[in-house]
């Protein structure tokens, strides 16, 4: 006889690789309770892992085929089988019975399963046990010792089969000596044998080793990542708290493909610009939406900075209130087929938060501390070898005996950042609880730059109705103070002095800030150097006199109710209310510059009030139903929605009138410069939206959806509502045909194609007139004909695993085109308007995404590494051509548009370049293109008018690299990121220069000068042309490349094994952080990768910004 050795499976029928929350197992127990009703043929039929199908080749050849694809060998003599016999044999099911029979029809050869063999003979062979049948009890759990709910049981060969029931236990008749077969979505199959009545306990451990893992999707729901056909990209809640941000975005940065992800200058707690696939928008937004379990979060942004004077009093977006405790895990949808369910809001991409809830039969008492400490991380370069003159602002004069020891660097202090948090995870069968407290104390690295958070977060589901019924509640609420939030400027930035500072003065006498003033009786500022033009204060006095701060409440209320009507059918509904107040004060003191204190001497108040209420409602009806044999699966959701928005705002305050720093209402000068701002707005849409997928054999996959809006916008407009479709397809080939082999595991192919949009801004197709202090007769002309702005986005892609999928491959390319953009042009004044909106303009992104990967023991060492890289290029296809409106009789167009100006240097728009583009001013050249020199005088002339192309700011591609390494509980990791191409312009250094305070003007001066055009130019003189007291610089001088490379993350924890002296104690985690701790390259003398406005514009563009942070800590997580 023939015995073949058997091998293990790599991609067994009913092992796939899940890693699924509780509530995931228990639909999906529900939803395959009925396949274990089907015959053992159809439902446990032993299979190949791929179709055969081979012509004209030997019965050996075919046998051995089937061991090859499937952990069965076969057993015969080869005297009785006639093994070289020819024939052909075309099977697409995979069942080996089926196969044999085709093989063996007409003969006399009889074949018989025990264990993992296939025995063949010319007689039957009794092999089966003739004990009597007994009763069979068990408990199946993971190995945490959760119970495993709707586990497959089932008597190997036979049609008997069981499922577990919600304690995990089951119970079915078996033979002594019989095999049980154990298999479940997402854990390794086992084959346990009877040797008597005694309960059985079975422990399954989790398949790492297949792809069949589940993502949240659009509206929440759960797909399985097979049968996407668009990319979306999945971040564990694990991953997000090891190297936590105080914004959880910004912890996401080299992370995820296809996302530019910068934080804001503004310091501890700020915003973050999250960009994916390209900016679109050329008068909207382009900032991602937020989603939260599954609705859309109210983010309103405050105010940005788009001057070179505003930057102070900035505020944190939405996600910069959520504790990153709380986060089950977070799905990035990119492409705009992954967000296409939120219709008119899914055109910039979408993060999908999901928030953690209660356990199963577990309590756990879980406490995390992370302490981190912050540093200036990237600084421009001073000088403290050449000193100034008595009293003078500039550092022009003679070199200093000895440097100076000022350092600009003293001025920072030490930030920090406490956060801790307490949870309880707990739960029976039919009710489980969630409940955290958390608090966040910090300090920023410029003095009274300080944040204080504090979140609690309940969240309780509950199944009824003998399981039919689970409700679902949850409350969040989170309580933020933000004090002096500084982003760039010159108004009330304390780095403008610092920076600038005479070097041959003290710096130390100027931290006594005020004095008290005998005539006016109270303390007043001290600076004997003046302003200077650029509004600069004592820096102390800025960080302790002019003071901003903002108060936040918000609460988060969610209920949803979910009835199973049949294992494959169920209906739900939820509604959500998002209600947020913040109380905002800006009170500077008495001597504070007129310009900046309301023209007051006495000092300046100012308070505004927002609240924002939101109410989200949806109810669905959900199909994931399996038939034919399972050959065929249908997902799909029908549903409507609700989303009602109401925004109000208040602003008021302006110099003190009577009493200085008296800071109230009361004591505000009405009649003077008076800050007076009343906003409201009432946003409503109203939504049908439907989805399906259908799915053939696990292997290929139909999907799309239908959404239609009706939105309050376009009231007034000749639209009432806009349709958004989407369609894709997609196609697992190693499930297709025969293709898997050692090295190719698992190849998917993908396309798909959407429509989505960008909400319409309120109120342009209705005429309003500002009410301030009178009324104002002029305004715009309304757009009837308003439509709003569309993206129609192509995304194509194909994913793969080599060598038992260690090593994959994703990659994803996509062109999208945004048409629809809203200009609104200026006209003459005669026509009773000031301008008028037209939709027109067309911006194309095109790029490719790619994310490769490889796991691989290195001796007793698990080693992962990641490597991810982007690549985008944006084009403005169409801004606004010649358009006439015949009822105003006026015609507009528009070749270029400036969108953002910094003195020497400005964001421009123009017809067949790119968003981001920047053009510079240049120095007067001769007609050879050489810098123009008087050769009597060596004068030297600006063209401060000649604008030209210097480049644009936003990168060629990125590039991100991560490793893990496991050692016995010890983790190691970090990530190296890198952007490549792109520049920016530093108006910082131009002004450094002109005060002769950089380093660049100390090498000049040591050097003799600057050569120009092979003549040496005095260092004073060539500075003093090209840099500027302000914005008045030459551009074309102070363009950097903004490639950069850092060392973005380096963690270092270990898992101690406290349990083994301390039963009570479940687990001990402690670990080193930090983050931005090592700029490998870069030749900007700011940081590439901070912005100093969160919006659209005003990037690669900096003005005193405030230094990114290089951070250090520890954390500690102990469970009970």
């Amino acid at each position: 006889m023939k015995k073949n050795h058997s091998f293990t499976a790599l991609c067994p029928k009913y092992a796939l690789n899940l890693k699924l929350p509780l509530v995931m197992r228990i639909s999906l127990a529900l939803l395959f309770a009925v396949v274990l009703q089907l015959s053992a043929e159809d439902g446990y039929a032993q299979r190949t892992r791929v179709a055969i199908s081979m012509n004209n080749v030997s019965v050996e050849q075919v046998l051995n085929k089937i061991e090859e694809t499937s952990d069965y060998v076969f057993l015969y003599n080869d005297k009785t089988i006639q093994k070289n016999r020819i024939v052909s044999v075309r099977n697409n099911s995979g069942k080996i019975l089926d196969i044999l029979d085709e093989v063996f029809k007409g003969t006399n050869v009889t074949y018989t399963v025990v264990d993992k063999q296939i025995i063949l003979s010319t007689n039957k062979l009794n092999v089966t046990e003739q004990d009597p049948t007994i009763q069979v009890k068990g408990t199946v759990k993971d190995t945490k010792g959760e119970p495993l709910i709707g586990v497959n049981v089932k008597v190997k060969g036979t049609t008997t089969g069981a499922i577990t029931d919600f304690d995990g236990n089951f119970q079915i008749q078996a033979k002594k000596g019989a095999v049980l077969e154990i298999s479940y979505i997402g854990y390794a199959s086992q084959e346990v044998k009877v040797t008597d009545n005694k309960s059985l306990s079975i422990v399954m451990t989790e398949d790492t080793k297949v792809l069949n893992e589940v993502v949240v999707t659009a509206l929440g729901i759960k797909r399985e990542t097979k049968s996407l056909t668009y990319n979306v990209q999945q971040i564990g809640g694990d991953e997000v708290a090891k190297a936590k941000d105080m914004n959880v975005m910004s912890s996401l940065a080299g992370k995820v493909a296809g996302v530019n992800i910068n934080a804001s200058s503004s310091g501890i707690g700020g915003g973050a610009r999250v960009v994916m696939r390209g900016t679109k928008s050329i008068s909207g937004n382009n900032n991602a939406l937020y989603v939260v379990d599954g609705v859309p979060l109210a983010n309103i942004s405050g105010e940005q900075p788009d001057d070179q004077y505003t930057g102070a009093g900035q505020s944190g977006d939405g996600l910069a209130n959520f504790n990153a405790d709380d986060i089950e895990s977070i799905s990035v949808l990119s492409g705009s087929a992954a967000a296409a369910l939120y219709g008119s809001a899914a055109a910039n991409g979408v993060v999908l938060i999901t928030t953690k809830k209660g356990a199963v039969d577990k309590t756990r008492l879980t406490y995390s501390n992370n302490t981190t400490f912050y540093s200036p991380f990237r600084l421009p370069e001073f000088q403290n070898t050449y000193g100034s003159e008595t009293g003078g602002w500039y550092s022009w004069a003679s070199k200093l005996s000895t440097p100076t020891d000022y350092d600009v660097k003293d001025f920072f202090q030490t930030g920090y950042n406490e956060a801790n948090t307490v949870s309880l995870t707990t739960g029976t069968q039919r009710n489980q609880t969630y409940v955290s407290v958390g608090a966040v104390n910090a300090r920023g690295i410029i003095q009274n730059n300080d944040l204080d958070r504090y979140n609690f977060s309940v969240r309780n589901t509950t199944s009824m109705l003998n399981d039919k019924l689970t409700m679902d509640l949850s409350f969040m609420y989170s309580n933020v103070k933000e004090q002096n939030m500084l982003a760039q400027g010159e108004y009330a930035n304390p780095l403008v002095p610092v920076y600038l500072f005479p070097r041959g003065d003290d710096f130390s006498k100027y931290q006594y800030y005020e004095r008290y003033d005998v005539d006016r009786n109270i303390k007043t500022q001290f600076w004997p150097l003046n302003d200077n033009g650029l509004s600069m204060q004592n820096p102390y006095w800025i960080t302790n006199r002019n003071m901003y701060t903002n108060k936040k409440d918000r609460f988060l209320a969610s209920g949803s109710l979910k009835y199973t009507i049949t294992n494959w059918l169920n209906i739900s509904g939820r509604v959500k209310l998002d209600k947020e107040n913040v109380n905002s004060e800006k009170k500077l003191y008495a001597s504070t510059l007129n310009v900046i204190a309301e023209n007051s001497d006495k000092g300046a108040y100012v308070q505004s009030n927002k609240n924002t209420s939101q109410i989200y409602a949806d109810a669905m009806l959900n199909i994931n139903k399996y038939f034919c044999h399972d050959t065929w699966n249908v997902t799909a959701t029908l549903g409507a929605s609700l989303l009602d928005l109401d925004y109000r705002e208040l602003n008021m305050g302006g110099g003190l009138l009577t009493i200085p720093n008296l800071f109230t209402s009361n004591n505000v000068n009405v009649a003077g410069k008076l800050t007076y701002k009343n906003t409201n707005y009432h946003d409503r849409t109203n939504s049908l939206f439907g989805t399906f997928s259908l799915g053939y054999k696990g292997m290929v996959y139909v999907d799309g959806s239908l959404r239609n809006d009706w939105i309050s916008a376009l009231a007034g407009t000749d639209h009432s509502s806009i349709l958004y479709p989407s369609i894709g397809a997609s196609a697992i080939l190693t499930n297709m045909f025969t293709m898997k082999s050692d090295i190719l595991s698992y190849a998917k192919i993908r396309l798909s194609y959407s429509e989505v949009g960008n909400a319409p801004e309120r109120f342009r197709a209705i005429t309003t007139y500002a009410v301030l202090g009178g009324l104002n007769t002029t305004s715009y002309f309304p757009i009837k004909d308003l439509k709003p702005e569309r993206t129609h986005s192509w995304e194509g892609g194909f994913n793969l695993g080599l060598f038992d999928n260690k090593l994959t491959l994703d990659v994803t390319a996509y062109k999208t085109y945004t048409e629809n953009q809203l200009f609104s042009p200026e006209i003459s004044t005669t026509t009773g308007y000031s301008k008028l909106y037209v939709n027109a303009g067309k911006v194309t992104n095109k790029g490719i995404e790619l994310a490769l990967g490889f796991k691989q023991n290195i001796g007793p060492v698990n080693w992962k590494t990641t490597l991810l890289w982007s690549l985008n290029r944006n084009r403005i296809d169409q801004l606004l051509p010649e358009y006439t409106n015949e009822e105003l009789g006026v015609t507009v167009h528009l070749d270029e548009m400036d969108v953002y100006s910094l003195g020497g240097a400005k964001q421009r728009l123009t017809v067949g370049g790119s968003m981001g583009d920047v053009y510079v001013n240049t120095m007067r050249t001769d007609e050879h293109g050489y810098i123009w020199m008087n050769s009597m005088t060596g004068a030297l002339e600006t063209d401060k008018n000649n604008y030209v192309y210097a480049g644009n700011t936003n990168p060629k591609y990125t590039l991100s690299w991560r490793n893990e390494f496991n050692w016995k509980g010890i983790n190691l990791g970090f990530m190296i990121n890198a952007r490549v191409g792109g520049i920016g312009v530093s108006a910082t250094q131009a002004v450094m220069d002109y005060y002769g305070v950089s380093k660049a003007s100390a090498d000049a001066r040591n050097n003799g000068g600057v050569k120009i055009n092979g003549q040496m130019v005095d260092a004073q003189t060539w500075y003093q042309t090209i840099g500027a007291n302000g914005t008045g610089y030459v551009g074309s001088m102070y363009v950097y490349s903004m490639t950069n490379v850092r060392l973005g993350e380096l963690t270092l924890g270990y898992d101690i094994p406290i349990n083994k002296w301390c039963k009570w104690i479940s687990g001990l985690n402690v670990s080193f952080v930090g983050r931005n701790l090592w700029m490998l390259y870069c030749k900007a003398p700011f940081d590439p990768e901070s912005t100093a406005s969160t919006g659209t514009y005003n990037q690669g563009m900096d003005y005193f910004m405030q230094p990114s942070l290089r951070s250090m800590g520890f954390s500690a997580k102990i469970s009970f």
